[in-house]
């Protein structure tokens, strides 16, 4: 697994969204924004209140890519890993109280605030596997963290 240095954590959480790409049977990507996450240095947590593309193509398909940038910077990073349902329900149900608190602390938003308040939620546990940075200056194609041989990772 690779590990999530404190330095990209605390970019992710202060970006405070980030898209998550999925593939699923069909083949066609679908990208979608999270705004209610955990960071830690194992992974990200993340919960899905709908079961529309991105929990279908999950069921289908575990990889996702997870890209986090910074406009006015020109900074960012892109994790590729595998993605699981949190079903144990006593973790599941802190692991969704304390994402909702780190984004209502955040946001005053109504919509933001209605939208915690669903009861069916799903929390998903995304393992990072890959990192690349997405700055510019720098060689974006090259890993800079890696659990395993990203170059032939997802060759056919």
């Amino acid at each position: 697994m690779v590990k999530i240095p404190n330095e990209i954590k605390e970019f992710i959480e202060k970006q405070g969204v980030f898209a998550v790409g999925t593939i699923g049977t069909n083949n066609l990507p679908n990208v979608s924004p999270r705004i209610f996450f955990s960071v830690d240095e194992d992974g990200i947590f993340w919960l899905d209140f709908f079961k529309h593309k991105s929990y279908k193509n999950i069921q289908a398909n575990p990889w996702v890519t997870i890209s986090v940038f910074n406009k006015d910077d020109l900074k960012g990073f892109q994790f590729r890993g595998i993605v699981s349902f949190v079903t144990d329900e006593s973790i599941k149900s802190k692991i969704k109280e304390l994402i909702i608190k780190i984004t209502l602390e955040k946001s005053s938003s109504e919509k933001i605030k209605k939208l915690s308040e669903k009861k069916e939620v799903q929390v998903i546990r995304f393992e990072p596997k890959v990192c690349y940075s997405l700055n510019p200056e720098e060689f974006s194609d090259m890993c800079i963290g890696s659990d395993i041989d990203s170059t032939s990772l997802f060759q056919k």
